[in-house]
């Protein structure tokens, strides 16, 4: 039994008629009695009883019909499942993120595709780099936003965003009153960063800064959340060199000022599995793509995974 069996017989259960049943179907009469004498057969039940003047449904056939309207049914709805998969529109995607990136345009890309595809469930981490790149290889995460630092072999990593470092400092503080500071106005400050295990990118890009401001000996804090950083500055002990996104981290006695002349940029990545073709990753990665700042440059290793 195949389900051109079933449809050839629905269309004849609706009609009660084989020739109408026939052109419905684009297909000549005689074929068309064979095979459902053949379902008949296999069924072992007699399922049409016909006479010259009419087709009507036995008893049998009545059950049969309306199993027969189920099961192709299931079989439309498994069908149309399966393309939504394949076009990346159910499923479940597990999303990391380091606590900067929310004030950058990953909020905005979050909203969006959970609008464009309501059937899949976003689970969201927020997680510091190295976290990241522990849980994109052993599989917990499939897509994480980060500040990766370096290559890895086994994951695509794509700048999506490369962003100006700003000094966060306290209202009071006397360099506040200037509009604009230098590595040189702040000379001798003692800053507050995060750990070189949770952001690692992070301190790498910033390290030729702390370099000239001294040194590690420069660094007074260090901590592991960068809600931590700002209410560290607002608290007095120290200034923070952070991404220009963090402004829209508005905290009472945190003044933001930027970093003229020579300073570091601060890349925000993506990174994914190289070897995960899903569908589902494919159309969240080019949502990104074509969400994330065009302003800037911005370097791309590796395509979306197909």
């Amino acid at each position: 039994m195949e389900l051109r069996h079933l449809r050839y017989f629905v269309v004849v259960a609706e009609e009660l008629h084989f020739r109408r049943a026939a052109e419905r179907l684009h297909m000549s009469q005689p074929p068309l009695s064979q095979q459902i004498r053949a379902l008949e057969e296999e069924v072992g039940a007699t399922l049409l009883l016909r006479t010259q003047r009419r087709v009507e449904l036995t008893a049998a056939g009545a059950v049969f019909l309306e199993r027969a309207r189920e099961i192709l049914a299931a079989t439309e709805d498994a069908a149309r499942q399966a393309r939504r998969v394949q076009r990346g529109e159910v499923g479940r995607l597990a999303v990391g993120f380091v606590g900067s990136a929310m004030y950058s345009f990953v909020p905005d890309l979050l909203r969006r595709f959970r609008e464009q595809s309501p059937d899949v469930t976003l689970r969201l981490h927020e997680l510091g780099t190295t976290e990241q790149l522990r849980q994109l290889e052993d599989g917990r995460l499939d897509v994480g936003f980060l500040r990766a630092g370096r290559s890895r072999p086994e994951l695509k990593i794509e700048n999506v965003a490369l962003e100006p470092v700003v000094v966060a400092l306290p209202d009071l503080h006397p360099l506040a009153a200037k509009t604009q500071l230098t590595l040189e106005d702040l000379q001798g400050q003692p800053l507050i960063l995060l750990t070189n295990g949770v952001a690692p990118g992070l301190r790498t890009a910033l390290q030729p800064a702390i370099d000239r401001l001294g040194g590690d000996d420069t660094v007074v804090q260090e901590v592991q959340e960068m809600q931590t950083v700002i209410g560290l500055v607002a608290a007095g002990i120290g200034i923070s060199l952070v991404a220009e996104s963090v402004r829209e981290l508005v905290r009472v006695g945190v003044t933001y000022r930027p970093l003229a002349g020579w300073g570091p940029s601060l890349r925000l990545d993506m990174a994914w599995r190289a070897a995960d073709e899903s569908p589902l990753l494919t159309a969240f990665v080019e949502m990104a793509r074509a969400a994330a700042p065009a302003e800037g440059e911005r370097g791309r290793r590796g395509p979306a995974p197909r």
